[in-house]
């Protein structure tokens, strides 16, 4: 949230997160919810409806709704991050990750390499995996002009 225009952005995935849960799976939010009531949100929302909300609370729950966002994209991304983990370890690609030099080749194109890959491998699992993650890794690295002069 920018404070000087009160703008709050969010990223793609972060909004294609909310359409799914409230698309495919809002029966979910119900036993979180009663959980949460059973341990003490209703107490707490019984206090607030007795007494007149203090303009700073509402000004702490805005940056709450911000903190809850964050906390959804940052477990969205631990969770793809485990996913493609899981994809690599299953695709027994380690190995050939061990052989990329780090120094060549930065670590984001390493990684989208990866995604590339296993996509790949899912589709034609009888390829050779290190082939196709060297493949997609030729594709996707730009060498600099200081690595090319070595």
């Amino acid at each position: 949230m920018n404070d000087e225009s009160n703008q709050l952005s969010l990223s793609y995935e972060l909004l294609y997160l909310i359409q799914w849960f409230i698309e495919q799976e809002p029966e979910k939010f119900k036993p979180l919810i009663e959980s949460a009531l059973n341990n003490g949100l209703k107490h707490e929302l019984q206090k607030i409806n007795n007494h007149s909300v203090d303009p700073s609370m509402a000004h702490e729950m805005q940056y709450n709704v911000i903190d809850f966002l964050g906390l959804l994209e940052s477990q969205l991304h631990e969770a793809l991050n485990e996913q493609i983990m899981k994809r690599v370890v299953e695709r027994k690609l380690m190995p050939a990750i061990d052989h990329i030099d780090t120094t060549e080749c930065d670590t984001a194109t390493v990684q989208f390499s990866v995604e590339k890959a296993t996509s790949k491998l899912d589709r034609a699992p009888k390829e050779n995996a290190q082939e196709v993650l060297f493949q997609e890794l030729l594709k996707c690295w730009k060498p600099s002009k200081k690595t090319a002069s070595n």
